[in-house]
Order: structure tokens, then sequence, then C-alpha cells
């Protein structure tokens, strides 16, 4: 059973997809968001939501991951795998935090602060536009120290400024479509060159130790290797 959103006037306001299979604690939240000016729409299991992910523009989905039918887990998967970087956010009686290694972009425990949950919403939102807009403009900002336009190939890093060679700009452009994602080296080497073998691993290989020593300089960001499940870009290391 679906709990439909109430109507609203404006169109341009923030639809949320929340998915909640206790009903009081997702008529509670609605009503906190609705008042804060967001459209909430409620599926009760993570089938429902599943099915009413295609049929809206969302801004955001939140999520409880302990749902029956597809669980937080399986929806963020499925959400990631079709390559939409809608944010999500969990909101969950329990500490998740190691589901923003699986796609999420922020969690919540349940019984926070009314302003802490709407402020965690509006940087989620914010953060996803300013990437979107970056991707369309070919424009990265890595790090407060690093950004690198795809269209120029030039890398920024510490004030230091390099033009990437063809393969580089283009390896590194695909890490910045996805960053602090895991890409296996298959997946990598078949979109490089259409084709995996172990020869073009070894030439990926060497590009991904190539673009590190240019990013060296900014020690808050790298492309690591993530124990030969593939690599990915992080940022913010500590």
């Amino acid at each position: 059973m679906y709990l439909h959103h109430k109507t609203q006037k404006m169109e341009n306001k923030i639809k949320i997809l929340y998915a909640e299979d206790n009903t009081t604690a997702a008529l509670i939240y609605q009503e906190i968001l609705e008042e804060a000016g967001f459209t909430v729409t409620i599926a009760s299991t993570g089938n429902e939501a599943w099915d009413l992910f295609p049929q809206e523009k969302w801004d955001l989905i939140l999520l409880d991951m302990d749902l029956p039918g597809k669980d937080g887990h399986e929806l963020i998967r499925l959400i990631r795998e079709q390559g939409d970087q809608v944010p999500i956010i969990i909101l969950s009686s329990l500490n998740h935090n190691h589901a923003l290694y699986e796609g999420a972009d922020d969690y919540l425990v349940k019984g926070c602060s009314v302003d802490e949950v709407k402020a965690r919403i509006d940087k989620a939102i914010a953060r996803t536009r300013r990437i979107n807009t970056e991707k369309e403009q070919g424009l990265f900002h890595l790090s407060p120290s690093t950004t690198f336009n795809k269209n120029t190939r030039q890398l920024i890093t510490c004030g230091h400024k390099e033009e990437l060679k063809g393969m580089e700009a283009k390896i590194l452009w695909l890490f910045c479509l996805r960053i602090n994602e895991i890409i296996s080296i298959v997946e990598m080497c078949e979109t490089l060159w259409g084709l995996y073998t172990t020869d073009k691993e070894r030439a990926f290989t060497r590009y991904v130790c190539l673009l590190n020593k240019k990013l060296k300089p900014d020690t808050s960001i790298a492309i690591k290797n993530e124990f030969a499940r593939g690599y990915k870009l992080v940022n913010d290391i500590r």
C-alpha cells in the first residue's frame, strides 16, 4: 500500500521518495518534511519504492534499510547500477554508515533533530546539482586544491597546471564521473579499449600510476586500489 503525498500547489518543490515500512515513523517524517516545504511520497516496501522510482524525477531518495522485499542495500545497488546519481540518504534506526561505500550519500539515525534532517537533505541535493552542472560543463572540482577540465584536458593541482595526454584525460574523466565509487578494471578496460586483456590491465595500471603522481601534491585526493575489486578516485583522504 502506498501512503500518497498531499497535493502540492507548487510544482517546483523538491520531491522526495521515502521508503519506510514503519507507518508511524513514515507519517512523522512525512509531516516534518512537508512542513519544511518538501513534497514526500512514501512507499512501505522496497518493491513499491522500486516501482515508484522510474515514475518521477526525484530530487532525493530517503531510505530505511530494513525494508520488506528489496531492502535498502538492494535499492541502492539497483539505482546506482543504472547510472542514476540521485542523492540517497539513509534514515534508519541503526547506524548504516557502511552504506556510504555502496552508493549512499549520507546517513542519519532516527531520532536526530529536525534541523539536522533538513540540513543533510539540503546539502545532498545542492552537492548533486553542483556535480551535475560541472559534468555538463566538463569541469570537476575534485578538492579545494584540484580541478580537472575534461574539455581542455587541464589538471590544476595546488596551483600547478598541466595538460594531460589523451588517455590520461579520458581515464581521469571516467573516475570523475563516478568519484568515490569503485569501478572494476574489466569495466574500465572495456570502456577505454573495447575489450579486456591482461595487457590492457597492465596499461591501465600504468596510467593510474602516472595520474597518481600528478595528483600527489594534493594529499586529499588519489586513485586507490580496492583489494582486487577495482579502483576508485577518493577525496578527503585522512
